[in-house]
């Protein structure tokens, strides 16, 4: 049984930074996905920049696929951490009141889901619901769980058994991307709410998402356990550590066969985004805390990461609206170089943006409404 050490969860200003850079770099790949319709099957002639499409594809797949997600998930575990042994050091179990917090998140998903079908908002919440529990256990046993979950058990046991998993969203995507190419936006919000949520889950079943996500809320709950996030002694350490281990792992699962099975290629992929994934961390931390100048850079991605729900939900309004039929439609004009200058816009009417609201407001709007109606009730 995990016990409090009654020490103070003080806002961790690298974490706001590390979330602030997802949210950015989810924009970023999103737009270069133009939002999922670059992969609807279309064949249509886009404006391109001749001699870079290839090389900005291969340098935004590697940056950001698979690696800003995981940052999200991982700050996800954190912040339980800090609001759960919060409720602890004041002798509150906060199994009840989080139950609930997920259960509204389910339905701010839904709507995020209405405007864009890669929501991740509904999986959050879904598994969000054994962290509570999770919390109960001891350090040992979370990271015994931690290491299992990272192994990919799902992709595991089909490379050992022969059995495949694979979820087949070919009739949802065929039903829904006609509303998003052609409809309006009473159309996109229909086909979104009704088909997907199936398309998303399918897409996290089949690519080892679901365990990796929940490996990495504990993950995150057991960092917040370690305080590995403040500037505390042996920290530096630490992270020195993670940095050189994620680094050479990164290095040795860089170059895979094309070859191997599906279920092989996830859960190499999902090694290898986790490892990427805690290079970056680690050396934003390290940096964060070494160099006054990287701190005030960095800082600008806390303006977003402060926001970081109301940015995600506006990420997708945005998004569709640029790329869209409902909007400007430029899924069928651009290539993915001009899509990906259209997320950088995206990223910087957001930052003008949360940095207006936060001059004026503690919160963002969408964190405002999750607080409020968290603990509606309470005494």
């Amino acid at each position: 049984m995990y016990r409090t050490t009654g020490l103070p969860n003080t806002r961790i200003g690298v974490a706001d930074a590390l979330r602030g850079i997802a949210v950015a770099g989810i924009i970023l790949i999103h737009a270069c996905e133009h939002f999922n319709l670059y992969w609807s099957g279309l064949s249509l002639p886009r404006a391109v920049v001749e001699g870079w499409e290839q090389p900005v594809t291969d340098f935004a797949w590697w940056l950001f696929a698979g690696k800003m997600y995981t940052i999200f998930a991982l700050l996800f575990g954190l912040s339980f951490y800090v609001q759960n042994d919060n409720q602890a050091q004041r002798g509150r179990d906060f199994t009840g009141r989080f139950t609930w917090r997920m259960a509204v998140l389910f339905v701010i998903g839904m709507v995020n889901t209405a405007f864009y079908n890669g929501d991740v908002l509904v999986l959050y919440s879904i598994l969000g619901l054994a962290m509570p529990w999770l919390a109960r256990l001891s350090s040992r046993w979370l990271w015994a769980l931690f290491v299992v979950l990272v192994l990919q058990p799902l992709e595991c046991w089909q490379l050992l058994t022969g059995h495949n998993l694979y979820v087949d969203a070919e009739a949802w995507s065929a039903a829904a991307y006609p509303a998003f190419t052609d409809g309006g936006l009473g159309d996109t919000l229909w086909a979104s709410l009704r088909y997907g949520q199936p398309m998303t889950l399918a897409w996290y079943l089949n690519n080892g998402r679901v365990t990796q996500t929940l490996a990495l809320f504990t993950l995150g709950l057991l960092l917040g356990r370690r305080r590995l996030f403040y500037d505390e002694p042996g920290n530096c350490r630490v992270w020195v550590r993670v940095l050189a281990g994620s680094l050479l792992t990164a290095s040795l699962l860089f170059d895979r066969p094309d070859d191997w099975s599906a279920p092989l290629r996830v859960a190499t992929a999902a090694w290898y985004n986790l490892a990427q994934t805690m290079a970056m961390v680690s050396a934003v931390v390290l940096a964060w805390y070494a160099f006054a100048g990287f701190r005030r850079v960095a800082d600008h991605f806390s303006t977003i990461g402060r926001m970081s729900l109301t940015n995600y939900l506006l990420q997708s309004i945005l998004g569709t609206f640029v790329f869209y039929n409902w909007g400007l439609g430029l899924y069928r004009e651009v290539g993915i170089v001009y899509a990906l200058l259209a997320g950088a816009g995206i990223v910087a009417v957001q930052y003008l943006f949360s940095r207006w609201w936060l001059r004026r407001f503690s919160h963002g709007p969408v964190e405002w409404v999750w607080k409020r109606l968290t603990w509606i009730g309470a005494r």
